[in-house]
């Protein structure tokens, strides 16, 4: 668990910092090439809906926290990581009953991370649709989430969690160093203590998802592979 003396908003903010100083290193390797210019003007426009909406999480933190030594945990981080996830998604019409419908964000053994999730999230919406919070007991239970996040490592539940949420088109994330072999969208790791994540486009692709190229620009790693139940 990675863990820090300071105050939650202050990590939030420190995170998002390290974000800036990849980002910095991407625009630099695009000016200097004129056919990726494009991609800088995508690359600020990122970097800028992330620091923000971090921002504003950490806002909400250092209001309601109760003292200066209160610690930000790495469920708090994942939790925002999830948030700007949903931004940066785009899901099969058929996922919804209609225009209206909420985002189910559902969430598998990850108590903490969904109750960190529950504050960043509160009275906010991603583009146009509210956001709907779900504790599953099971993977059975998924069938109507458009994401679902589980740190579960029991290969049994990442198995149940893969099936039903290709089923229903669920943007699926996990942090089982396997994850992504076993089919999952974006796996999420601490990697020298910053939080990263990598994505499968194979396993986006068969779950008729689509991911920003602007989330795509800052994955540590983006993979294409193939479908372990073709095997």
């Amino acid at each position: 668990l990675v863990r820090s003396h300071v105050h939650p908003a202050k990590l939030l903010r420190e995170n998002d910092l390290a974000f800036s100083i990849e980002m910095r290193d991407h625009l630099q390797r695009s000016v200097r090439s004129p056919g990726r210019r494009s991609r800088l003007r995508d690359a600020i426009v990122v970097l800028w809906i992330i620091t923000s909406s971090v921002a504003m999480s950490g806002f909400r933190a250092e209001a309601s926290a109760p003292s200066a030594s209160s610690s930000a945990s790495q469920s708090e981080i994942s939790a925002a990581f999830i948030f700007n996830f949903a931004k940066f998604t785009e899901w099969p019409p058929e996922s919804f009953v209609d225009s209206n419908s909420a985002i189910a964000v559902c969430f598998l053994e990850a108590a903490e991370v969904r109750s960190a999730f529950q504050s960043i999230a509160a009275g906010k919406g991603v583009n146009g649709r509210s956001l709907l919070v779900r504790e599953v007991k099971s993977s059975v239970e998924i069938h109507d989430c458009q994401i679902v996040y589980t740190d579960s490592l029991t290969s049994a539940v990442i198995v149940g969690v893969l099936k039903n949420s290709r089923k229903c088109s669920a943007l699926s994330i996990g942090t089982s160093e396997d994850f992504l072999a076993r089919g999952g969208t974006i796996r999420l790791l601490v990697e020298s203590n910053r939080m990263r994540f990598d994505v499968n486009l194979g396993a986006a692709g068969r779950t008729k998802i689509r991911l920003s190229s602007k989330l795509l620009a800052l994955a540590r790693s983006v993979v294409d592979l193939p479908d372990p139940a073709a095997n």
